[in-house]
């Protein structure tokens, strides 16, 4: 029997219906929440508690609820695929004075459509390696599935996940109206130590669901490293240049480094294995059959886009390749590094036109990057998707149907998410406020690094530490890649990561019993800002004041706790 027929049947139409409003909702927040702190935790957790409350007001089963948060994860992957890259192109508006144009809505609409699509379909054969064969964690969907079926079964948790959302969102707009810049420690940059206390739940959320390994022992102790060891070095040893740039170059490196290493320590021993049934046909599922198909339709529509033929033979060709790549990285690791697989591609690409004395063009360059990092978004985090599925023995095919569709509905809906917000926050974007630090690394690669030198560092040593680890088979307690993102993003974010890690690091430990409160509380802490954030966004783009906008939405918050407290009180009351 297929693999992906195996399982109980979820899909249904009204799954479906919610599947894509809730991919809809979630492009909204985690494009706002993408570029505000450089991250974006799978969102499963708040999938699953949507969609669980909205299906239980009819008579469902746990398989229905399964397939509709899977489908509605599908926003925040399209989200970081856009909001990590496209930006890119304002900052080097902004920073280098080029006159780049943005991607029309049509064209960006189909390069997400096309690179989604084929994200889905290439998720297959490597949930059979990674999941039936290999059973890697996949720790967000494992998360994910325990917190359905206690949904399922009945409680409080939907009520908790709606206070803690709803709290958070009246925390952040209170504290964007009245002390936005947060608390800057001016007292240590005597020191050489630039270091701003700013109260983001957002960030704690975050540092919890992560875990120690990532949000401690890796982001933050890069974040450490970089801005507490090596930028107070370079100003006593009297250094004239920028240490902030240069210890942000160096986290790329590292960043970029890691997963590169990965690719030739995992993927190239193991490619024949993972892309041969591809090709084998007979007997196989239309989805299988699809996707040498779909890949001709994505170059197709690369080309239709601007893209050279060359560059969109090889985007499409590498995306087989990061999409195992990302995969298996976020099986292991929860995280999935997917711009860092556009940028692979795009350099790949810029480097050939370059030797054949060739110009590919800055638009070109990032609609490439755009159409991987889709592809490797979906591609490797639907892995989640199926790790649930596998622990609660829903089909999945189921998944892979609701997953394509909803692909679709958010390649649809994700540009004009990112025209809101780019417009609502043009004056914080790429500020402390709102760093976009993926967009900067894309940009960067593609024009070109301030000290190229440190980056190739930052680089070879991730490289090489990670081809050893791989060869070796030993696990190290750091992800480099985590630890190359807190060297970018510094302190701010890493001690709120430090905290929320260190509280998920006690609940384990101390605490098992109050584990799976924490995820649905560290869930509501990040859908309360990231929705705070986006609405607030719209209503400034609508025309209304920036204070009026977040007064507004504060009153609204407001309100809508004390009928969730009504609510809560007179069902409890029964």
């Amino acid at each position: 029997m297929i693999p992906e027929e195996q399982g109980e049947s979820g899909f249904t139409i009204r799954a479906l219906g919610i599947a894509v409003m809730l991919t809809i909702l979630l492009v909204a927040t985690s494009s706002y929440i993408a570029l505000k702190i450089g991250a974006l935790p799978w969102p499963i957790i708040f999938s699953v508690i949507v969609a669980g409350a909205a299906l239980k007001m009819f008579k469902t089963s746990i398989h229905e609820i399964n397939v509709a948060q899977a489908g509605g994860t599908i926003g925040g992957l399209m989200a970081s695929g856009v909001v990590f890259t496209i930006p890119g192109i304002i900052y080097l508006q902004q920073t280098k004075g080029l006159s780049i144009p943005l991607p029309s809505w049509w064209a960006l609409a189909l390069i997400c459509i096309t690179g989604g699509a084929l994200g889905v379909l290439l998720s297959i054969p490597v949930r059979r390696a990674f999941i039936d064969e290999e059973n890697l964690p996949y720790p967000s969907g494992a998360a994910g599935a325990e917190v359905l079926k206690a949904e399922f079964h009945g409680g409080t948790h939907a009520y908790l996940v709606a206070f803690v959302g709803l709290l958070t969102g009246i925390f952040a707009l209170s504290r964007d109206l009245w002390f936005p810049g947060g608390i800057a420690l001016t007292g240590l940059a005597v020191y050489g130590i630039y270091f701003t206390l700013y109260p983001m739940p957002l960030g704690v959320g975050i540092g919890y669901i992560l875990g120690p390994k990532a949000s401690v022992n890796s982001w933050f102790l890069g974040s450490v490293i970089g801005w507490v060891i090596i930028i107070p070095y370079l100003v006593h040893t009297g250094f004239t240049g920028d240490g902030g740039t240069l210890v942000q170059e160096l986290g790329m490196g590292f960043v970029l480094g890691s997963g590169v290493g990965f690719f030739v320590g995992y993927v190239i021993p193991k490619a024949k294995a993972i892309f041969l049934p591809l090709f084998r046909w007979k007997g196989a599922p239309w989805y299988t059959r699809f996707t040498p198909i779909g890949s001709v339709i994505a170059f197709l529509v690369l080309v239709a886009v601007g893209v050279p033929v060359l560059a969109s033979i090889l985007s499409v060709a590498g995306v087989w390749i990061m999409a195992t790549v990302a995969a298996r990285m976020t099986g292991e690791t929860n995280i999935d590094p997917l711009e860092q697989f556009g940028i692979i591609i795009g350099l790949l690409c810029l480097g050939i036109y370059a030797a054949v004395d060739k110009e590919l063009g800055y638009l070109p360059a990032f609609m490439l990057v755009c159409f991987v990092s889709v592809a490797a978004a979906l591609a490797g985090d639907i892995g989640h998707d199926y790790k649930s599925a596998q622990i609660l023995n829903t089909r999945p095919k189921d998944i892979i149907k609701v997953d394509f569709i909803c692909a679709i509905a958010a390649g649809i809906m994700a540009p004009i998410i990112l025209k809101i917000i780019v417009e609502g926050y043009s004056a914080v974007l790429f500020t402390p406020e709102m760093p976009a630090p993926q967009a900067v690394l894309v940009a960067g690669s593609i024009f070109g690094f301030k000290y190229p030198s440190v980056f190739l560092t930052g680089f070879g040593i991730a490289f090489v530490l990670e081809v050893l680890q791989r060869a070796t088979k030993k696990t190290l307690p750091v992800s480099f890649m985590a630890f190359g993102i807190g060297m970018f993003l510094g302190l701010t974010f890493g001690f709120l990561f430090f905290i929320g890690g260190i509280i998920r690091w006690y609940t384990d430990r101390k605490a098992p019993h109050v584990t799976q409160e924490g995820i649905l509380t560290a869930a509501g802490l990040m859908g309360g800002e990231g929705i705070a954030g986006f609405v607030s966004g719209a209503i400034f783009v609508a025309g209304l004041s920036r204070v009026m906008s977040l007064q507004v939405l504060l009153l609204v918050f407001v309100v809508l706790l004390v009928i969730t407290t009504g609510v809560y009180m007179i069902r409890r009351s029964r």
